[in-house]
């Protein structure tokens, strides 16, 4: 199954987060943030993330702040 995909840049996004967890979390989109154009992270579907773990074999692991 393939997985809706927008674009969006690193500032935008931080100014407009309620709306970027909104869009991958009700319309399942992922969303790759971008500086100056590279693609530098993807927000990602809870459960897309919970799949890919499983497909790798792994477990997420806390990270302390």
């Amino acid at each position: 199954m393939s997985q809706p995909e927008a674009r969006m840049g690193v500032t935008d996004a931080r100014a407009n987060l309620t709306e970027v967890i909104a869009r991958v979390r009700l319309r399942e989109e992922c969303i790759v943030l971008t500086r100056r154009d590279k693609p530098q992270a993807v927000v990602v579907p809870y459960g897309l993330y919970e799949r890919a773990l499983a497909a790798l074999g792994e477990t997420a692991v806390p990270v302390d702040e």
